[in-house]
């Protein structure tokens, strides 16, 4: 796709600059366009053109757009046209602005050459052969038939003539008419977003603020909301909290249920440098394998060829069997971890609920009541039980659809906590206005519940359009080229590097992805998201979509993902939105 440079919104302008903006949309990345431009008359008066289409390998056509009926009534002088406009003869207007473009090139680099100019008429097909229309040379004319393969019939304005220098002939316009939209530029522009960001996120600590005497927590947000950080800052507050006797901080348990966001959160931990206290970041697998390896019990995985029954029996009832067996025997209770407080980032994906059977299995203390599902195991780690400092950060909303809705109940956890309070998020701040936009209109069965949590504040910044493109074809081959085509415009337009880029794809293995067993794309490797990677070391991120909950990157490409419209499945309409609602400021869909 062409680079686009912008003089307003497109929904801002006329209709037939429209039409014609939609059939230049098919140029290659080879040509920049720019959609409205700013020159002065011969009388000094302010104007604006329409579009300069600029191609390295010919040179820059000057393109004024007649989308309304063009006659010239000869006894006044006057033209037909847009009532808004001037009545003057369409070439004297084309001229004017021909001459205000060179003399803006000139200001830059005298003999800027070569540049052309012509009228488009849109809603007009001027018949084979015809040499003028309106008394206007037909060479001076693109008409609807010439729209519709401009690139080819582009080099008929310029006789022949080639710019010597493509490299600075580029140079030269960007310079001139592309002026906010160098890659220097356009990086700052979205490192300044990541600025507003962090600010916007920070600024949500207020709550905890305003919360701070309150010793449980229950803090709702849809996504975008900033959960993740306010999780990891409670956490922090509470290690560095009021010190014991012995001076020391408190020993807090920062639990998740994805290993990806398990990662993420120890790496924002570990750039924290506390005072007193610890945070200890656990993924609920690695604090289940923690505490059966303290009591001496070995985690007897099912293996991935075991039948589905077999694993839902182990996750279901096995595990949770082992581990309340271990919460509760006497003989264990030296050798379990031990915590002062509680802090859960996406609680709604740990169950507030077991199988009946194991709720009366084995004595039990209130801190072990199974009724509480998964939360009665990490109850009984904490010192002071149900009376401990927790928070709680949830939407369940989120809850993917296959695992129920009702295996969360934040009200059960509720009624077992001593002084429990709500409070929400109320804005999404992670996003910029565009994919703000695009995720709004993901809306279906499976995410209107997703949609209804996203509130809008009033200063979400301005980023790249949403990028979507269709592969009739999706073979591998196909969905990388794709890929490597989004990847490599994004970093020659300066919005960011390729490391930079969080790949997601709709299966849970990369090689059975749409991409099959490709191992790289744009020159770096391919290397899943949370695995160790040696430092310094360049690669573009990838993961599965269902195990990318509470991540998010500055640009993310999703994959293998039919067109939204066309999902009828609960559960697909889900994914598309998780994985759509990862990305920052840069978004790419590469549809089969």
């Amino acid at each position: 796709m062409a680079r686009w440079y912008y003089n307003r919104p497109s929904e801002c302008c006329d209709e037939s600059e429209v039409k014609v903006a939609t059939k230049l949309r098919r140029l290659s990345k080879r040509w920049t366009i720019r959609w409205g431009f700013y020159y002065e008359d011969n009388k000094g008066v302010r104007r604006e053109g329409d579009f300069l289409l600029f191609d390295p390998m010919h040179g820059l056509l000057v393109l004024e757009v007649k989308g309304f009926r063009m006659r010239g009534f000869a006894p006044t002088g006057k033209w037909e046209g847009d009532p808004t406009k001037s009545k003057d003869h369409p070439l004297y207007q084309l001229d004017q602005e021909f001459a205000a473009v060179l003399k803006a090139l000139e200001a830059v680099q005298p003999g800027w050459r070569p540049v052309a100019k012509a009228l488009c008429l849109p809603n007009e097909v001027i018949p084979e052969g015809q040499k003028t229309y309106q008394d206007i040379p037909r060479e001076l004319i693109v008409d609807g038939r010439d729209l519709e393969k401009i690139d080819s019939i582009f080099g008929r304005f310029f006789d022949g003539e080639q710019p010597r220098n493509i490299k600075q002939h580029r140079d030269v316009f960007l310079q001139t008419y592309g002026k906010g939209g160098s890659p220097e530029e356009l990086k700052h522009f979205i490192d300044h977003n990541e600025v507003i960001f962090r600010k916007q996120l920070t600024r949500q600590y207020q709550l905890l603020d305003i919360l701070e005497g309150n010793q449980q927590l229950f803090i709702e947000g849809g996504a975008g909301t900033g959960k993740t950080w306010n999780a990891v800052e409670k956490a922090v507050r509470l290690a560095e909290g009021r010190p014991t006797e012995a001076g020391e901080g408190a020993e807090v348990l920062l639990l998740c249920y994805n290993i990806a966001l398990g990662r993420f959160l120890q790496d924002l931990v570990g750039r924290r440098k506390l005072e007193r206290g610890s945070v200890s970041v656990y993924q609920w697998e690695e604090l289940a394998n923690h505490i059966l390896s303290a009591c001496g019990m070995e985690n007897e995985i099912p293996s991935p060829d075991s039948p589905r029954e077999e694993k839902l029996r182990y996750y279901d009832q096995d595990l949770p069997g082992l581990l309340l067996e271990c919460v509760r025997e006497e003989e264990f209770a030296d050798r379990l971890p031990r915590f002062d407080a509680l802090v859960v980032d996406e609680a709604q994906d740990h169950d507030t609920s077991f199988p009946e059977a194991l709720n009366d299995a084995g004595p039990h203390t209130d801190r072990t009541d199974a009724r509480c599902g998964w939360w009665s195991i990490y109850f009984a780690l904490l010192n002071d039980g149900t009376k401990a400092p927790a928070t709680l950060f949830f939407d369940s909303a989120q809850r993917p659809p296959f695992r129920g809705s009702g295996g969360f109940d934040a009200q059960i956890l509720a009624e077992q906590f001593s002084q429990p309070a709500f409070a929400r998020l109320p804005h999404a701040l992670r996003y910029t206005q565009p994919i703000f936009d695009f995720l709004q209109t993901l809306n279906a069965p499976g995410t209107e519940r997703l949609i209804d949590q996203l509130c809008e504040p009033d200063d979400l910044p301005e980023g790249p359009e949403v990028v979507t493109t269709m592969l009739d074809s999706p073979t591998p081959d196909a969905t990388r080229e794709a890929v490597e085509s989004i990847i490599a415009t994004w970093v020659e337009d300066g919005y960011c590097k390729a490391e930079e880029i969080l790949l997601l794809h709709a299966r849970t293995h990369l090689k059975d992805s749409a991409l099959g067993s490709c191992d790289s794309l744009a020159g770096l490797p391919l290397h899943e998201y949370g695995a160790p990677l040696e430092e310094n070391t360049k690669a573009i991120r990838h993961l599965s979509i269902n195990r990318a909950k509470g991540l998010d990157a500055l640009g993310v490409i999703l994959i293998g993902v039919r067109p939204f419209q066309e999902i009828q499945t609960v559960d697909h309409q889900y994914t598309y939105f998780m994985g759509a609602s990862r990305a920052k400021q840069l978004l790419a869909v590469v549809h089969r």
